[in-house]
């Protein structure tokens, strides 16, 4: 899995579209997906906060057997 995208990227891209720069215009500027800002501003929209999120489970190795 790779990296999560800096708090500061995320800061910046959303605050440009919210002064009315297109998300085209962001996402070829911060070299990330269209899909990847609307995923932040939903995210924004929902929790107040576009950082990212922890994952819910355990990594494999450290799960319990079956």
């Amino acid at each position: 899995m790779p990296a999560p995208y800096s708090y500061d990227l995320r800061k910046k891209a959303v605050n440009a579209y919210y002064r009315g720069e297109k998300k085209i215009a962001i996402c070829r500027l911060m070299k990330i997906s269209r899909n990847t800002l609307d995923l932040w501003l939903k995210r924004e929209q929902e929790t107040g906060d576009f950082k990212a999120v922890q994952p819910h489970s355990l990594p494999r190795d450290r799960q319990a057997s079956s």
